[in-house]
C-alpha cells in the first residue's frame, strides 16, 4: 500500500523518536519489537534517495534524544567548540540511520534482502565500533537491557545477536502487514515468538541453581563531586576531603577491595605525594587494597608533545611502600581523550580542543591473588571486544572506574551502566563499577543486579559478589560472529551499490537508443 510522502516523513521521524524511547530508563524497552516496523512500513513506498534522506532527518530525531546531554560538557569546557561537536555528532551518528532506511528500500528489490537485512544491520553495528572515531552506545540490543530474562541469550550471541533478533521481528511484522489471507496471521505469530522465546529462555537461565562460588567483600566509594569543580585546582583539597569524609562514614573493615572512581585524585598522581601518603596509609590501617583512578604524565622527547598524558587506575597494596601498580586507559574518547588521526596529521597537536592530549594504555592489566580481576576506566566498556580481550587474559572478575557527573542528572549514567550489565551477561563475569557521581553498581555473571546507588548520592555501596564466571558460547567466538555480521553488511552494499550502477547505465543505454522524435511526429 503507497501511503503519501508527508506521512511516510512523518512516520519516520516519530519511528526514530519512539525507538529512543526504548532505551533505559526511558519506559518503551520491550515495544522495540514492534516500533522499527513503523519506520519500514512507511518507508516501503519511497524511492532509495528519499529513503535516505528521511531516514537521515529521524536520525537527527534520534540522536538528538540520545546525547542532548552533552550539553552538560559546556558548563567545564570551551562552550562554543562543545556545542559545535555536539551537533557534528548528531549528523554524524544520523548517517548511520540514513545508510540503514537506504538500504532497506533496497532489500525490498532484493529476493532474499528483507532475511538478510537483520544481519547487515547487525554488521553496521559492528563496523560502527572500529576506528578513532567509534562511538558505539545505541546498538539496538541495548534496549532489552533493564529486562533481565530477555538478555540472556546475549551469553551465546552479544548484543549484536540481539539487535539481530529485535530488527528479525520487525521484518515479520512488517511482511505479515503486506501479506494476505492466513499468511498475514503466521507472519505475525512467528515475529511474536521471537521475544517470546527470548524471554522463555532467559527466565529458565535465571531459575537455574548457581553453582557455589567463592565471593569477594568489595566496597564502591562514590563521593559524588560536582564536575564543575573536580578540575579546579582552587577546590582541589575540598575534592579529596570530601572523598575521605565518605569512606570515613562507611565501614569499610574487613572487605578486600576498595574501588575509588576514574580520577578520583583530579591530579597528576606523581604531583600530589601527600594524596598518595594519605590513601597507603589508609590501606595499611584497614589491610585493604585500594583502587583508585588519577593521571599520569611521562616526559617525551619529541617537540611536538613533551609529555605523554595517561588516564590511568592504580592499585595501593597495603604492605608495599613502593610504587603503586598502574593500568593506563587504552580505549580514548574521541575528542574528549584524543584528537583522532593525531598520528596521521601531527599539527593537530598544536590545536588546543580542550581536556584532549592522552596518549593510549600499552595493555591490560591483572590484578589480585586469590581473584584475578582487570581494571578498565569509563568508555571502554562500551567495546565487547576490550571486555573480550580482558577475559581471555585470565580476568575472572571485572572492575570499572568511571566518572559520569559529565552526564548531569539524565538518563546517559543509567545508558551507560546499562551497557556495562551486557559485558557481564556476554563474557559470563561479575563486575563490580563504581561511578564518581552514580550509578555505582554490582552485576553477577547473568547481569542480574546485586545493587546499585542512587544519582548524585554520597556514600559507600558494598556486597559480598559471588566471582563464578564461565566461559560463553560469546567469549569463545564473539569475533567471528562480528566478522560474519560486518561481511555481510559491506556485501550487501557492494551489491547494492553495483546493481545501482549498472541499472543507470542500462536507462542511459535505452534513453540513448531511442529515435529522436520528428517535427511531423
Amino acid at each position: 500500500m503507497r501511503i503519501a510522502q508527508p506521512l511516510s516523513f512523518a512516520a519516520i521521524i516519530l519511528a526514530h523518536l519512539l525507538l529512543a524511547w526504548c532505551y533505559p530508563r526511558f519506559p518503551l524497552g520491550p515495544l522495540v519489537f514492534v516500533v522499527p516496523c513503523l519506520a519500514f512500513w512507511a518507508t516501503a513506498s519511497l524511492s532509495p534517495a528519499r529513503a535516505f534522506r528521511y531516514h537521515f532527518f529521524g536520525g537527527v530525531v534520534f540522536n538528538g534524544v540520545m546525547f542532548w546531554w552533552l550539553y552538560n560538557v559546556m558548563k567545564v569546557g570551551p562552550a562554543a567548540i562543545i556545542f559545535i561537536g555536539l551537533i557534528a555528532l548528531v549528523l554524524f551518528l544520523s548517517l548511520f540511520n540514513a545508510v540503514m532506511g537506504w538500504l532497506f528500500r533496497h532489500s525490498l528489490d532484493w529476493r532474499a534482502g528483507l532475511a538478510v537485512y537483520p544481519f547487515a544491520w547487525a554488521g553496521l553495528e559492528v563496523l560502527r565500533g572500529y576506528g578513532q572515531m567509534s562511538f558505539p552506545w545505541s546498538h539496538i540490543g541495548y534496549t532489552l537491557g533493564e529486562y533481565a530474562p530477555l538478555i540472556q541469550a546475549a551469553h551465546g550471541v552479544g548484543v549484536f545477536g540481539l539487535s539481530v533478533a529485535i530488527i528479525g521481528a520487525n521484518i515479520l511484522f512488517f511482511q505479515s502487514l503486506r501479506a494476505k489471507g492466513n499468511s498475514r496471521l503466521r507472519l505475525a505469530l512467528v515475529g511474536l515468538s521471537i521475544p517470546l522465546l527470548l524471554w522463555g529462555y532467559g527466565a529458565w537461565r535465571l531459575s537455574g541453581e548457581n553453582p557455589l562460588a567463592e565471593s569477594i567483600d568489595i566496597a564502591l566509594v562514590q563521593p559524588s563531586i560536582a564536575q564543575v569543580k573536580k578540575w579546579d585546582e582552587n577546590y582541589f583539597q575540598e575534592v579529596m576531603e570530601k572523598t575521605w569524609k565518605t569512606m570515613d562514614a562507611a565501614d569499610l573493615q574487613g572487605t578486600e577491595l576498595i574501588v575509588l572512581p576514574e580520577t578520583a585524585v583530579p591530579d597528576f598522581l606523581r604531583l600530589r605525594p601527600e594524596v598518595l601518603g594519605e590513601l597507603r596509609r589508609r590501606s595499611a590501617r584497614m589491610g585493604v587494597p585500594i583502587l583508585f583512578g588519577s593521571l599520569d604524565l611521562l616526559r617525551n622527547d619529541r617537540e611536538i608533545r613533551p609529555h605523554f598524558f595517561y588516564n590511568s587506575a592504580f592499585l595501593l597494596s597495603p604492605d608495599s611502600a613502593e610504587t603503586p601498580l598502574q593500568y593506563s586507559k587504552i580505549r580514548l574518547v574521541p575528542f574528549s581523550e584524543r584528537v583522532p588521526f593525531e598520528e596521521i596529521f601531527p599539527l593537530v597537536n598544536y590545536v588546543n580542543l580542550g581536556d584532549g592530549g592522552f596518549s593510549p594504555g600499552v595493555d591490560y592489566a591483572l590484578w589480585g591473588e586469590t581473584t584475578r580481576f582487570s581494571p578498565s576506566i569509563c568508555y571502554e566498556l562500551i567495546y565487547p571486544d576490550f571486555v573480550r580481550g580482558a577475559r581471555h587474559r585470565g580476568a575472572e572478575l571485572l572492575v570499572n572506574i568511571t566518572n559520569d557527573s559529565w552526564f548531569g542528572i539524565s538518563n546517559a549514567a543509567y545508558m551507560h551502566a546499562n551497557i556495562a550489565r551486557f559485558r557481564t551477561v556476554e563474557t559470563g563475569a561479575p563486575m563490580a563499577r563504581v561511578a564518581n557521581s552514580g550509578v555505582s553498581v554490582f552485576y553477577d555473571y547473568k547481569g542480574r543486579n546485586l545493587g546499585e546507588t542512587r544519582l548524585f548520592e554520597k556514600t559507600v555501596l558494598r556486597r559480598k559478589l559471588p566471582v563464578h564466571s564461565e566461559r560463553t558460547f560469546y567469549l569463545t567466538t564473539g569475533g567471528r560472529q562480528e566478522g560474519f555480521y560486518a561481511v555481510v553488511f559491506l556485501g550487501i552494499l557492494v551489491l547494492t551499490v553495483v546493481k545501482g550502477r549498472r541499472q543507470k547505465r542500462l536507462l542511459r543505454n535505452q534513453s540513448g537508443n531511442k529515435p529522436a522524435r520528428t517535427a511531423a511526429q
